[in-house]
């Protein structure tokens, strides 16, 4: 009788392995290849598992369809062109619901058996985190029959619906990371050692995430208010030295592995905080220059030396307070108009005017600035409302907000949801231009093994320029 396998999840891809039960237990048994293991020893792998996703190709592909990146070579000249086919989604549908998922749902079954609820709850919070990033970008997905085997085509369920589940889920986590009833995690979890206070913030920055992908702008405004609340509870990726594979995976990509393929020439969000740019976002009361020296070390190329965004032992930014501040800022100008938005967005930049999440090597003096705006500074002819054709002072506002989240979000996925889920407000959405032709893309390809193997799959299937529901 075959028993369920452990993925084992290394820094930079997924194995997955399998076996039956011999007759004879134990006979040419190797102890470095275990058949099985509880749920506290999963928990590392599920997390690299889940770091790799959020940090990985996803990550460089949605970066160069929306402003961050350029690719210059081999297959990234021609994703850069938007000419991507649906084999080209293979290996990162497979790392999230044949590994990471998966695994993630077995680990939290045996959690349960043994009534260790908070492990549940961070479980709970890496699949909301997971199944997220999916949703967002191929729209509909497998959700509740997926990586199950006694589903062998498991069914589509619609975005906003998995964005419901995604709550729900979320709203379990918060309620399982208080509990009582846990067996210590800490030495396996290597984002906050156990630490449920940070686990739960983390739970509420995801709920408010995802309020705002939906547009549910009230509710994000809620959930965000019990979000991530210091940048020491930020939820990040660790890195180091210590071999290869825990290397920053933008650092291995820049700089050993495909050196070359991509880099960010032509950019808009290299010229948006260059000061010397053609675009940038500098004013009488902004300093960029070293956000922009953390971020790129040329007009052309992203900073992957020493102690810079991409160097190979800083942290990838998973959910941050950064996010949060930005959240509350937009939900509540969304809400409740210019006084409410300006007092957060204020609150962001105090934040920034400290050194914010930029690296301390680039903090030199006189680098950056970041004075509280006033609302006169978004009145038409204020200087975050001027020009020609200046729009209401609200509005205003709105687009300063959503410029600023682009600029924080620079490397990661959600520039990308956040450019789609612009993309009908032209008086406040970034103004980024297709890289070719007339169209940006509205969402990732359906890989082909999906296609080929699951006959649940989306019949017609949607186009790379068809948004996804929520961006309708």
């Amino acid at each position: 009788m075959c028993k369920h396998i452990i993925s084992i999840l290394f820094m930079t891809t997924t194995l997955l392995a399998g076996s039956c039960k011999k007759a004879v237990e134990g006979y040419n048994t190797d102890p470095n290849s275990p058949l099985d293991a509880d749920a506290i020893t999963m928990l590392t792998g599920i997390e690299v598992g889940n770091m790799s996703i959020q940090e990985g190709e996803l990550a460089r592909v949605a970066g160069m369809w929306c402003g961050y990146f350029a690719g210059q070579q081999q297959q990234y000249q021609a994703f850069y062109q938007y000419l991507i086919i649906a084999r080209n989604y293979d290996d990162s549908w497979q790392r999230i619901f044949s590994g990471t998922l998966k695994n993630n749902r077995l680990m939290r079954q045996k959690a349960n058996a043994v009534n260790n609820k908070r492990l549940v709850g961070v479980s709970q919070v890496i699949e909301a985190n997971l199944m997220g990033t999916a949703t967002a970008l191929w729209g509909d997905v497998p959700f509740k029959q997926a990586s199950d085997e006694s589903f062998p085509n498991p069914a589509y369920e619609g975005q906003v619906q998995v964005y419901g589940y995604i709550q729900a889920l979320l709203d379990s986590a918060i309620q399982n990371l208080s509990s009582t009833a846990f067996i210590d995690f800490a030495a396996q979890d290597i984002h906050f050692a156990g630490n449920m206070s940070k686990w739960t913030q983390t739970a509420y920055t995801l709920k408010a995430r995802y309020y705002t992908h939906t547009k549910q702008y009230a509710q994000a405004l809620t959930a965000a208010q019990n979000g991530i609340n210091a940048a020491a509870n930020n939820w990040v990726a660790p890195h180091s030295t210590a071999a290869k594979g825990t290397y920053n995976l933008y650092y291995q990509f820049f700089a050993q592995d495909r050196p070359t393929w991509l880099d960010a020439n032509g950019t808009y969000a290299s010229s948006l905080v260059n000061p010397a740019g053609t675009k940038t976002r500098g004013n009488t009361k902004t300093i960029e220059r070293a956000r922009f020296n953390y971020l790129f070390s040329s007009a052309t190329n992203p900073n992957y030396t020493t102690n810079g965004f991409y160097y190979m032992t800083v942290a990838f930014p998973i959910a941050t307070y950064a996010e949060n501040l930005l959240i509350l800022a937009e939900a509540d100008a969304r809400v409740n108009g210019l006084t409410a938005g300006l007092t957060r967005l204020n609150s962001f930049r105090s934040y920034m005017a400290t050194g914010g999440y930029i690296g301390a090597t680039y903090l030199t003096a006189g680098n950056y600035k970041y004075d509280a705006y006033v609302a006169a500074d978004f009145a038409a002819g204020g200087i975050e409302n001027g020009g020609a054709t200046p729009i209401a002072d609200d509005r205003a506002l709105l687009r300063e907000i959503i410029e600023e989240r682009y600029v924080t979000f620079i490397g990661q996925i959600e520039g990308f949801n956040d450019m789609r889920r612009t993309f009908k407000e032209t008086d406040v959405r970034v103004p980024v231009v297709p890289n070719t032709g007339t169209q940006l893309p509205q969402r990732f390809l359906y890989p082909q093994i999906e296609i080929d193997l699951n006959t649940s799959t989306p019949n017609p299937i949607p186009s790379l320029y068809s948004p996804t529901p929520v961006n309708q």
